[in-house]
């Protein structure tokens, strides 16, 4: 990746609610437009051999706010966008979020992920370092040995995310993906609000949100009776608008 690339990843991380050094938010945050956290999640696979302090600041941020994650259609993207080579660090990184939940709140994401096909160090700069590489093999945790990265068993830490009333009054977006707890809700309105086409019909958006036609048609129905969407019908099909994603 680029350094421009990382730097977003770094900078979108910031915007929701990590407390990495750069510029500083007001006390009251501002209002700002719907976030894309999956594709955030997705970048954030790739860029983890690059940024090593991405690991356990993204999965303290999913074990304390794993509901605003919209997971049908994680699941999806990850079928669609995400190079298997990238699987491995994106595993690990939900595997350590979910540790000590019961259930386990990503299992369903951990399910479509693969382990890498050789044992590698999660971070790209130990590769060259015959010394760090022996080290860290010899430091390698369980959930590294699952997903073969070599990286220890990181505890989760909470003081690296900022509260969750600064989190959800920046983001009011996120407060309904919480009340949806991620589910196929969730997902919809991610789609209509960031995917491509998925406003043309039910079809299209059952493929973006990543769940049946019958099952969308079913979370529209909920949605268009709480004023969130709407569906505008035609002999050429129905089309659905966002009127609201929070």
């Amino acid at each position: 990746m680029t350094e421009p690339e990382l730097d977003s990843v770094i900078d979108r991380w910031r915007d929701a609610g990590a407390a990495y050094n750069g510029p500083v938010f007001p006390p009251k945050p501002v209002t700002v437009a719907p976030m894309d956290i999956e594709q955030l999640l997705l970048d954030t696979a790739r860029a983890m051999r690059y940024v090593a302090r991405l690991y356990n600041t993204t999965a303290t941020w999913l074990h304390e706010f794993g509901d605003i994650v919209a997971k049908h259609r994680l699941r999806r993207m990850i079928a669609d966008k995400l190079s298997v080579d990238d699987h491995a660090p994106l595993g690990a990184v939900f595997d350590c979020a979910q540790i000590g939940q019961n259930p386990q709140e990503f299992r369903s994401i951990i399910a479509v992920l693969q382990p890498a096909r050789k044992a590698i160090p999660l971070f790209k700069s130990l590769e060259s370092d015959p010394a760090m590489l022996r080290f860290a093999k010899e430091r390698t945790g369980s959930v590294g040995a699952r997903w073969r990265i070599y990286i220890d068993d990181e505890p989760i830490r909470p003081k690296v995310i900022r509260p969750a009333n600064w989190i959800m009054r920046r983001h009011p977006d996120f407060v309904l993906r919480a009340d949806f707890k991620g589910d196929l809700r969730a997902s919809i309105l991610a789609s209509l609000a960031f995917d491509d086409g998925a406003t043309e019909s039910e079809l299209a958006l059952a493929r973006a949100a990543g769940g049946s036609r019958a099952q969308v048609r079913n979370a529209l129905d909920n949605l268009e009776m709480t004023g969130r969407v709407r569906r505008h019908r035609s002999k050429a099909g129905t089309r659905i608008e966002l009127l609201r994603f929070q």
